[in-house]
């Protein structure tokens, strides 16, 4: 055997069995690193399944997921929330899942579209306080409005925001 020979398959069999650890391991990590809150990769598409259910994409108009408001609640839940709030929030989280799977007997995300709907209207009709799986929803229901009503294509497409107001403004008159 010739040395280049040699060399170059030593070469292809370690790049390989570098390569093939990555291809086969199955990560349930989240794409988020956040400082004070435990989430899985499994979590965050919940959340973000759940954002998209409030406020679904339409032919016409970009939906909760698309803006990405299921990032957009975990920073706000994990730089702006005290400790106790941080973990009232996760627990509040394993609730709802918990909720979701004693009723369909699935998680969140494996629900039909119908099912989703049906338990968020179920939700939104509990009004007990100590229920902390409703608490929850109503908590990504306010920060995904907040984060949709305050994005660029909801304040420019549906608002009419302009940076100026109005068209007769004047900035340099003498008064």
């Amino acid at each position: 055997m010739k040395r280049r020979t040699a060399v170059r398959n030593i070469i292809i069999i370690s790049a390989g069995a570098s390569l093939l650890p990555s291809c086969t391991s199955i990560s349930d990590e989240s794409s988020l690193r956040l400082k004070h809150i435990p989430l899985t990769g499994s979590q965050e598409k919940m959340l973000a399944e759940l954002t998209e259910t409030i406020i679904p994409k339409t032919s016409n108009f970009i939906g909760a997921k698309d803006l990405k408001s299921h990032e957009f609640i975990l920073l706000m839940a994990d730089d702006c929330a005290s400790p106790e709030d941080q973990k009232t929030f996760t627990d509040n989280m394993k609730a709802f899942e918990d909720a979701c799977k004693k009723k369909f007997n699935t998680t969140f995300v494996k629900c039909t579209p119908q099912q989703k709907t049906e338990l968020l209207k179920e939700m939104e009709a509990n009004k007990d306080e100590k229920d902390k799986g409703a608490r929850f929803y109503r908590a990504i229901k306010s920060y995904t409005i907040q984060d949709f009503t305050s994005s660029r294509e909801y304040l420019t497409d549906v608002v009419k925001w302009k940076i100026t107001p109005g068209s007769n403004f004047k900035g340099c008159v003498p008064i």
